[in-house]
């Protein structure tokens, strides 16, 4: 009898350790994907002052730099496209130099951004498929295999997650399974060491991204959780 309520009182404990593992836990105002846009999508829905009144400090005075430092960016990138689609990519190319600038406020780091930016892979279209954000990511990744103390690691690290969440977005388990499963665990990993980074602006990133149902295209599934055998 003791035997079997211990058993019992540990299966419970299982139970409760792998959803606790599973459930987001967020101390950070709901941001509503508001920062998420600023940095990586710019445009509409954005971070705006009036958003910040019911975030309380430091929270507000660290978003406030952000939108600060936003507002005064000026790109370093020299414009050379010929066609369309290199156009778009040069401006996708300075979403990502805007976005380094705004959150990172260290020496030389315009520049950095800029050099960052110009070197980048950046694809024009990633036509709903795995491939063009996975390649963003490996890209990404190299550069912190190279620099691993770059200032830009941070950024890097949310980067990375949200360009293997988009490509776990397009996946399908039946059909992606390892897929699904490799990105997912990426996502996780480099959202965790984002979270982990001195400056606070980071973990409001990475909660702010992770809050978010989807950030590419509709997927029944999250890669917080994703677990492909459930």
């Amino acid at each position: 009898m003791v035997r079997a309520t211990c058993t019992s009182v540990f299966a419970i404990v299982l139970a409760v350790t792998a959803f606790g593992q599973s459930a987001p836990m967020y101390d950070t105002p709901d941001l509503q994907g508001k920062l998420y846009k600023t940095i990586f999508v710019q445009g509409a829905g954005t971070l705006a002052v009036a958003d910040l009144a019911a975030v309380p400090e430091p929270a507000r005075g660290r978003l406030q730099r952000v939108l600060d430092r936003r507002a005064a960016f000026t790109s370093r990138l020299q414009p050379g496209a010929s066609d369309l689609q290199a156009v778009a990519v040069e401006a996708k190319k300075r979403r990502l130099e805007a976005g380094i600038f705004a959150l990172i406020d260290a020496p030389e780091i315009q520049q950095l951004a800029a050099d960052y930016a110009q070197a980048a892979k950046v694809l024009y279209e990633w036509d709903g498929k795995p491939d063009g954000p996975l390649a963003e990511a490996t890209d990404a990744e190299d550069v912190l295999k190279r620099e691993p103390a770059t200032p830009l690691a941070p950024y890097l690290y949310v980067l990375i997650a949200a360009r293997q969440r988009a490509a776990f977005e397009t996946m399908k388990p039946d059909a992606d399974k390892a897929s699904m499963t490799a990105a997912a665990r990426k996502y996780r990993t480099f959202l965790q060491r984002a979270r982990s980074a001195e400056d606070p602006i980071f973990t409001l990133l990475a909660d702010d991204m992770d809050r978010q149902p989807h950030i590419y295209v509709k997927s029944e599934h999250h890669p917080r959780d994703f677990d492909p055998d459930t």
